[in-house]
């Protein structure tokens, strides 16, 4: 067998022991089937409502503003009752609630358990109040004009681009959270399967038949499609259920994002992510061959290295077209987090792109290469971890 053919065949035994169909479409059932039964669940709750009550209303005649329209409350202005035989009567059960009226249009709501209607009679009882304080002040037209939003258009005339609609970044948090769930899904399944083999003394046996590099290699290929199918699965899962959602809870289907329709930047979000999990895969396969025993091992922690980038990708989501944001969106190690983040939210200068890709993919290739050298060194070490110079000196001499 060639070379590639030999690296093929690792990838391809890699990825069918992570990769179980039969597995990731059940997990995919089961996700669409909870979030069905959860919007469902929601639905009945919606039309189920609050029970209707009839408050009773003491004092009325102090009142110094209408009462307001709450959904599912009725007032009773017509009882005799004071505010001591109204409470008696609510501690009783012979009233549902009762709203006492006060001096200075102090108000008190009085019931024998908290409940859904109370906050929404708050507000509006409010919002009623305020209505009537304004209305002894200003003319009809200066409350409405107090009412209305003060529209500001924002255009960027340099740019030629639109302001950021809340839909998109929605979906740059997305792409966010699924660059995560796809690197860390990976490492998963690469670090269990790394340390298992030392711990199982079957590396002589592959290095007599395939080299390091080609180990390290298939390993990267495979175990990286593997975590593309699994993150794919989850993808579409969740696409139905964005669609699907709406319409079992009655509500029109959420808004789509620019870019759901722009090919050209999903593309390059997908290279740049595919990039930037082959420069983190083999970045941990070099640090798992490292490692004795990963049960007390302190190099474990190496594993939460790629969550740098991505955190500060997240805090650079309001500052997406800053200096900062654009020196991370080109620099290998941020850019696969950065970089699709920028290409969402803003406008991206035309040679910052090609230049990101130059670099992560030699980022890769380069630290593709140097894992190689540690994979087959550090895979026959037994009993204890290499040093940093042991290291080095690998990675410089081969």
């Amino acid at each position: 067998m060639t070379r590639w053919q030999q690296t093929l065949e690792v990838a391809r035994w890699e990825f069918s022991r992570f990769v179980k169909w039969r597995q990731q479409f059940v997990g995919l059932a089961l996700m669409v089937l909870l979030g069905v039964g959860g919007a469902f669940v929601g639905r009945m709750i919606k039309r189920a409502g609050d029970r209707p009550v009839t408050v009773t209303v003491v004092g009325r005649e102090a009142l110094a503003f209408p009462l307001p329209t709450v959904e599912a409350v009725s007032w009773d202005t017509t009882s005799a009752l004071d505010a001591a035989a109204a409470r008696a009567a609510v501690a009783d059960e012979t009233i549902d609630a009762a709203l006492l009226v006060g001096a200075g249009d102090s108000l008190a709501i009085v019931l024998r358990r908290r409940a859904g209607w109370t906050d929404r009679a708050v507000e509006a009882l409010t919002a009623s109040h305020r209505q009537a304080i304004l209305a002894r002040v200003l003319t009809p037209e200066a409350i409405a004009a107090l009412g209305a939003p003060f529209a500001v258009e924002t255009s960027l005339i340099a740019l030629g681009a639109a302001p950021v609609a809340r839909s998109t970044k929605i979906a740059a948090i997305v792409v966010l959270s699924l660059g995560l769930i796809l690197v860390m899904t990976g490492f998963g399944t690469l670090f269990a399967g790394i340390t298992g083999e030392k711990q199982h003394r079957v590396t002589e046996q592959m290095l007599a038949m395939v080299s390091p590099q080609v180990w390290i290699d298939g390993k990267i290929i495979g175990l990286t499609a593997a975590a593309l199918a699994g993150t794919s699965l989850t993808v579409g899962g969740l696409a139905f259920l964005y669609r699907g959602v709406p319409w079992l809870l009655g509500r029109s289907a959420f808004a789509l994002p620019p870019i759901a329709s722009d090919i050209g930047t999903l593309g390059l979000v997908l290279l740049i992510t595919l990039l930037g999990v082959l420069f983190w895969f083999a970045f941990m396969a070099a640090v798992a061959a490292t490692i004795d025993d990963p049960n007390s091992s302190t190099r474990t922690l190496l594993l939460f290295v790629p969550l740098i980038p991505m955190g500060a990708a997240f805090a650079l989501l309001s500052k997406a077209d800053s200096i900062i944001a654009q020196v991370l969106g080109v620099f290998p190690l941020t850019s696969m987090a950065v970089l699709p983040l920028r290409l969402v939210l803003t406008t991206v200068a035309w040679w910052e792109v090609p230049l990101a890709l130059a670099l992560l993919a030699g980022a890769a290739w380069g630290c593709r290469l140097l894992a190689g050298r540690i994979f087959g060194a550090a895979m026959l070490m037994y009993g204890k971890e290499p040093s940093l110079r042991e290291m080095v000196r690998w990675m410089r001499h081969g």
